[in-house]
This record gives structure tokens, C-alpha cells and sequence, in this order.
């Protein structure tokens, strides 16, 4: 879309060589010449992409449909990346999958046609575009049907080889292979979204120190625009990402207002989001923008700082439990097993050897695994 910046030109020259005849009213007249020159553009671009391989969906209205095409929140309706693309991945493991795919792609397209048509197939679309994920909608969806019937034959095939040498029934092996499906295809559903929200989480960190500097620029009298251009050239990580796809919007064509409305519904952090709108707002009202930015800049420190101290105090109370179940119960455990075993009266009661190795080499681990990891998620991204 290199060519959107001449195209904003002629239709701006344009308007303006009809906006200085009288005939019909200006307002009237200019909106004759934009729809007429929206067409030509929708033609032309239509013809390019569809001559790279791109395929549209169909849009009501040409302005919607010109609007699909340089809007990123309705990037949907274009599927840029074809399936086949995935053998052009640098991925071993991407390029294996779109292999499979398209070596059983019969069956296989079905299935993912079937899914395509389910709700849940938007939802898919926009994490993969919050994520910034570099797959279409159809890629992704051949990913997770090629995974989930490897996963699936791979396991059924293992616990068939197993029930042989161990008589064990086949019924276990459907529904082990089974679950092993399921739980792919879900895992595969659920990473656009992980991963969207994990970009989130990266955006709010950053997100105080460039507020504060884009209130220094709008202080000084630097523009709005010209302050989210330093925004995507400074080293703010993710967030600097994320500005740099608004400058692309608004360059394409999209009104700063309408870019900055889609910035915010495709992230998934709410300190920024609600940044997004009060700056939208401030553009619909004309408030003072320098002003706000530091207001919602100490705002969003309030709320990390808020999110730090629940953490530590959480600490406190995960300290007993961890000291608990890693020092006092192995410890009790022992002492309780010596006695029961040693060669004294105490009754008919005893804790086999093997239980008490399995409690110590398994129980104890995975109990403090799994508070290791609780711990992780639940770490404030600060």
C-alpha cells in the first residue's frame, strides 16, 4: 500500500479544484468527486492485491469496503497469507504442519471450513491481529486441524503399540488419543489469545514512561501526530510496535481519531486502552491533551504500584504455605513413617516404603511446581 500516500494527494487535490465551483453547493459537490474517486481506488487496489493472491470478502458500500482495506479493525476482511505460504515460514515445525495439510487437504480443508463458520472463528482473528501474529485466519486454522490429527494419530498409535505388549484394553487408547486431541486443539485455540494478552502485559509496562514523554512533546507545541511518530521510533518495546502500526494507519489514509479508536480495541491492556479513548475524547472536545497524559500517566502508576503491594502482601501468606508443605510436612511425614515402621507395638498401622517414595518423589514436586507456577502467573507485570 505504498501508493495510498499519492492516491490521499490526487483526492485532496481534487476536492479542492471542486470546492471552488459553485454549482450545486461545495459540500455536495465534494463528496460527488470523493465517492467517485473512492471507486476508481477500490478498483485499482482491488486489481493489485488480487493480482498478489489475496482474497476479499465481500463489504457493504465502497467506502466500507476502501475502509476495510486500509482500517486495521477490519483487517479481517482481507486474507492476505495463503495456506500454502506456511512452507515459506522459517519454522521446521510450522513448515511440517502446512506440509500435512496440504498432503490430506480434502479432508482436512472441511474441517477447517466447519470451523471457520463457528463464532469462535472471529474470536481467533482478532488475537492473531492483537497478538501481531504473522498468520491469516485460514492459516491458522490449517495449524491447529494438522496438530490436532498428528497429536491424535500419534497417541492412538503409541497406546496401541503399549496395549499390545501389555494386554492392555483398546477402549483406553481411543480415549487417551481423544483427550490428547482435544487438549491440542485447544491449546492451539487458546494461544492467539495468551500471546495478545502477554503483549498486553509488556504494553503496560512501558506504558507511564511514554505517556509522561508524549505529555513533555504536547507541552513543547509539538503535534499530536508528530508526538506518536517519536512514540514509534523511541525504544518503548512492544508499546513502540504497536504506535509504529498506528503511524502505518494513519499514513494509509485513516483519520487519527478512527486509528487511535482502533489502537485501543485491538490491545489488551486496559491502562492503555483507557488512555486511547481520553485521548480520543480530548481530540472530539478539545481538551488539554498535555494535562491528561500525566493525569493517566499517574493514574496508571497508582495502579502498578496498588498491584506490587497486593503481590508482596499475597507473599506473606504463600511464605507459610511453601514453608509448610516444602519443611514441616516432609519432616512430619518422616518422622510419622520411622515410627510406624519401626520394630515396636504400635498397632497394625504402616506406610509402605513405596508410598513414602512416591509422596517425596512425586507428590511433593508437583505440589510445589504447581505453586511455583501460580506464583509466575500471578506476578504483577511491573
Amino acid at each position: 500500500m505504498a501508493g495510498l500516500d499519492d492516491i490521499k494527494k490526487r483526492i485532496e487535490d481534487q476536492h479542492k479544484q471542486n470546492a471552488q465551483k459553485n454549482k450545486g453547493g461545495p459540500e455536495q459537490q465534494a463528496e460527488k468527486v470523493d465517492l467517485k474517486q473512492v471507486d476508481k481506488i477500490v478498483e485499482r487496489m482491488k486489481k493489485k492485491y488480487t493480482d498478489q493472491g489475496m482474497e476479499f470478502e465481500q463489504v457493504g458500500g465502497n467506502l466500507q469496503e476502501l475502509r476495510s482495506i486500509i482500517a486495521e479493525g477490519e483487517q479481517a476482511k482481507i486474507n492476505i497469507q495463503t495456506v500454502e505460504d506456511l512452507q515459506d515460514f522459517r519454522s521446521p515445525l510450522i513448515k511440517q504442519l502446512g506440509r500435512f495439510y496440504l498432503m490430506f487437504r480434502g479432508p482436512l480443508e472441511q474441517i477447517a471450513k466447519a470451523l471457520k463458520r463457528l463464532p469462535l472463528s472471529s474470536q481467533i482473528r482478532y488475537y492473531l491481529y492483537s497478538a501481531n501474529m504473522k498468520f491469516s485466519l485460514n492459516q491458522w486454522l490449517a495449524l491447529t486441524v494438522s496438530a490436532t490429527v498428528i497429536i491424535t494419530l500419534f497417541v492412538f498409535a503409541l497406546l496401541v503399540a503399549i496395549g499390545f505388549a501389555y494386554e492392555m484394553p483398546q477402549i483406553f487408547s481411543v480415549l487417551f488419543a481423544l483427550f490428547a486431541g482435544i487438549l491440542t486443539f485447544v491449546v492451539m485455540i487458546l494461544i492467539p489469545k495468551r500471546n495478545a494478552q502477554k503483549r498486553g502485559d509488556a504494553v503496560s509496562v512501558e506504558l507511564p514512561f511514554a505517556l509522561r514523554h508524549m505529555a513533555t512533546e504536547l507541552k513543547a507545541g509539538i503535534g499530536l501526530y508528530k508526538t506518536i511518530q517519536t512514540i514509534a521510533t523511541a525504544d518503548y518495546g512492544v508499546l513502540s510496535e504497536e504506535f509504529a502500526r498506528t503511524v502505518i494507519e494513519i499514513e494509509e489514509g485513516t483519520d487519527a481519531k478512527d486509528a487511535l479508536q482502533h489502537f485501543a480495541m485491538r490491545t489488551q491492556s486496559k491502562a492503555l486502552r483507557n488512555a486511547l479513548l481520553h485521548i480520543v475524547r480530548a481530540l472530539k472536545t478539545g481538551g488539554n491533551l498535555s494535562d491528561i497524559m500525566n493525569t493517566i500517566a499517574e493514574d496508571v502508576s497508582f495502579d502498578m504500584r496498588v498491584k506490587v503491594r497486593d503481590y508482596s502482601e499475597k507473599m506473606n501468606f504463600f511464605g507459610v504455605i511453601y514453608i509448610f508443605i516444602a519443611i514441616v510436612a516432609p519432616v512430619f511425614l518422616a518422622i510419622i513413617g520411622a515410627i510406624l515402621n519401626a520394630p515396636i507395638s504400635v498397632g497394625n498401622v504402616a506406610i509402605p516404603p513405596l508410598v513414602i517414595a512416591v509422596i517425596y518423589c512425586v507428590g511433593m514436586p508437583f505440589i510445589l511446581g504447581f505453586l511455583i507456577i501460580y506464583l509466575k502467573m500471578t506476578q504483577p507485570k511491573v
